[in-house]
């Protein structure tokens, strides 16, 4: 008479943590490798805000210039003086006449700040100068 042993007979369980290392190395390297830069937004600008604006199709190639609360410009984390961000604005022009200028001006800057980056790319013969703004309310949530 043959001896059975149940514990011998049962079927082995799937060895899981080959698996979830692997999933976890996927994950930390795709991680590592991607990017997470913001393109030249500066997180101390508060950017005011509006209730209906129009959806873009697709992000445009532009400057962006951000005005700090003190009347600070920067382009890319670099501050620049009226007369440095006017040479910039003019060689941007001439090099790339179509490009637009996206301004991004702090809620609690003084207007005369914003019109005069304005006044400056309209100088500098730049044809198209956006303004950054964020949505709030129910808008905001039917452009998402």
């Amino acid at each position: 008479m043959r001896i059975r042993d149940s514990q011998g007979e049962q079927d082995m369980p799937i060895n899981l943590m080959p698996l979830i290392d692997m999933v976890f190395l996927l994950l930390i390297f795709f991680l590592v490798a991607t990017s997470f830069a913001q393109e030249e937004r500066d997180q101390r600008v508060k950017l005011p805000i509006t209730s209906s604006p129009k959806p873009l199709s697709a992000p445009p190639r532009q400057v962006i210039i951000n005005v700090l609360a003190d009347g600070t410009t920067t382009i890319g984390g670099r501050a620049y003086p009226p007369d440095k961000l006017q040479a910039l604005l003019q060689r941007v022009s001439h090099n790339e006449p179509n490009r637009m200028v996206l301004i991004r001006a702090d809620q609690r800057s003084i207007h005369k700040y914003f019109a005069g980056v304005v006044r400056l790319c309209l100088k500098a013969g730049i044809n198209e100068v956006k303004i950054g703004y964020i949505v709030q309310g129910p808008e905001a949530q039917a452009m998402r």
